[in-house]
């Protein structure tokens, strides 16, 4: 018969899970986690069940793990939290309420690690990127897209609809005033790149006049205020095509962005994040990408699971 953790059992693999979040195990810790996870097959089914949790939702939102390690209080709230979403087997995180179902209700989403293209009754083009979830609410009055978590690119359709076209994030609108935009919800922020004509920003608790963002041009913004414009390049948008383009980054950038492509923990130790690296990489394939980056860069890529990777600065 298959062994069955009980709750401490599941809490105490919770518990690693929270902690790897945060950085690269020690070598100590991770032979302490292996030696907890070989010392009893309870052990092993938690953290195999842990591992299937995490194929599903990806990492933990930065703040809530910050705040798990914060008090004990706030680390009970987490831990409560994951016997939650493993007991009723959810799907995603849900980015205004880490608690909340929503976005399974969305009328489109996308899991970790998969895009989407949905063609609209107006003949917008919508772009879903990995592990993002929108509605779509079309009337007489208005055409909305509105963005519950992740990232979208918008080619708007029907330059004679006379009805406007907003994308909304927690953090305002977004007005279409012409054909090609990206829009990304971050953690309390949101970022908007335009690729052709241009765009209106409103943030949500703002009253003054919205900003215009032109062809070239992408911006962060918040729901008081809206933040200096900078250069936005297409390559920028190249997920669309399933790729990763960059020149002379961080790998430590690279890492993370990769990781928002494969289920799991990714993560890179702080002397390796400041190597730069360039190139294209494929969104498809992070596995041989990793596989590349360790011929071409003095890092070491270990795999303790699947679904938990650690890289390293090579000795």
């Amino acid at each position: 018969m298959p062994v069955v953790p009980d709750r401490k059992i599941f809490e105490a693999a919770a518990s690693w899970y929270v902690q790897f979040q945060i950085e690269p195990p020690s070598q100590a810790q991770q032979q302490a986690w292996q030696h907890w996870v070989e010392s009893n097959p309870a052990h092993l089914a938690a953290w195999n069940q842990m591992e299937q949790m995490q194929r599903h939702l990806g990492a933990l939102p930065k703040d809530l793990t910050r705040r798990a390690l914060s008090s004990t209080h706030h680390r009970r709230q987490v831990l409560k939290l994951l016997l939650l979403l493993a007991g009723t087997g959810y799907v995603g995180w849900n980015v205004q309420q880490y608690t909340s179902l929503g976005n399974v209700w969305a009328d489109y989403a996308t899991k970790v690690g998969q895009r989407k293209k949905i063609e609209l009754a107006d003949g917008t083009s919508l772009y879903l990127n990995t592990h993002t979830a929108v509605d779509v609410l079309f009337d007489d009055q208005q055409r909305l897209i509105r963005l519950r978590a992740g990232e979208i690119l918008v080619r708007t359709g029907k330059y004679g609809d006379a009805r406007p076209f907003f994308v909304e994030t927690q953090n305002g609108r977004i007005q279409a005033l012409g054909t090609q935009f990206s829009v990304h919800q971050l953690s309390g922020s949101t970022r908007v790149g335009v690729m052709e004509d241009r765009v209106s920003i409103q943030p949500g608790d703002q009253i003054a006049s919205p900003r215009i963002l032109r062809a070239g041009e992408g911006v962060d913004f918040d729901s008081a205020s809206i933040g200096v414009t900078r250069p936005y390049r297409l390559s920028e948008a190249a997920w669309i095509n399933g790729q990763l383009i960059v020149l002379d980054a961080f790998l430590g950038d690279v890492i993370r962005e990769l990781g928002r492509y494969r289920p799991g923990i990714l993560q890179c130790d702080q002397r390796s994040s400041r190597l730069r690296v360039s190139g294209t990489f494929r969104l498809d394939s992070t596995d041989a990408v990793l596989a590349n980056l360790q011929a071409s860069l003095p890092i070491s890529v270990r795999y303790f699971t699947r679904y938990w990777v650690s890289i390293s600065h090579a000795v």
